[in-house]
């Protein structure tokens, strides 16, 4: 797990990005790259959207180019989300891309298991 909070940060703190990059064996056969994004606030789909495919670039740059990756971007929230935003975060228009794959971004609550926005 990367975390793009953090001081030691591979990015700039003034860089948009996600707070978290899961990296992870997926069944031996290729890598997992989930870029995260957490809000204990309002959830809004704009900012989700943003800062997914800003840790998608992000992982881009820091992962080698030579390995197949299943990617998952994850929007966990525990305050509220309007149905406009959920909606806005299924609309195909707004799947964050990563090497070319095009993905929908997976939403959940913050108390749910990650695994469950993996594989979900």
């Amino acid at each position: 797990m990367i975390d793009l909070e953090h001081d030691a940060s591979p990015v700039p703190r003034n860089e948009p990005h996600c707070d978290f990059i899961l990296v992870a064996d997926h069944n031996g056969n290729s890598e997992w790259v989930a870029p995260i994004e957490l809000t204990t606030g309002r959830a809004e789909a704009a900012k989700f959207i943003r800062q997914l495919s800003a840790g998608a670039a992000i992982a881009d740059r820091l992962l080698p180019g030579n390995v197949h990756i299943s990617f998952r971007p994850v929007a966990a929230y525990g305050g509220q989300m309007r149905r406009a935003d959920r909606v806005n975060l299924l609309n195909p228009a707004n799947r964050v891309t990563f090497r070319g794959q095009r993905e929908s971004i997976r939403v959940v609550r913050c108390e749910s298991p990650l695994l469950k926005a993996l594989t979900g």
